[in-house]
């Protein structure tokens, strides 16, 4: 079964029209995975419409071979609905292309403007 991560993590929540941070993703130095030369896309959905998506160099930074970020997402991008987006992560490289997590972003109405 395919692993969601949840955004944001813990307590932290996202707000409609705010600054959402970067997220830095490191895998185990023992996982067989070695992102040089990888291309990774995200994309999101809401009421099966696409509301986001990025990928390497447009919104995905590649730190090392085990690390990448989600770049922040400045105010005036958060343009997201409010509730759940769903969607997943990809990483290919040299032609194999596999899904690595499903993504959860829940999003709070903003009221205030």
């Amino acid at each position: 079964m395919i692993q969601t991560i949840k955004i944001p993590f813990g307590a932290n929540y996202i707000k409609q029209g705010d600054t959402i941070p970067k997220i830095v993703f490191t895998f185990d130095a023992g996982d067989d995975i070695d992102l040089t030369g990888a291309t990774i896309k995200m994309q999101l959905y809401y009421d099966k419409k696409q509301v986001f998506a990025i990928e390497t160099g447009a919104g995905i930074t590649i730190l090392s071979a085990k690390v990448f970020e989600i770049n922040e997402v400045a105010k005036e991008d958060n343009t997201f609905p409010s509730g759940v987006l769903i969607g997943d992560l990809e990483i290919t490289k040299d032609g194999d292309r596999l899904t690595y997590f499903n993504v959860e972003y829940t999003i709070i109405k903003q009221y205030t403007k």
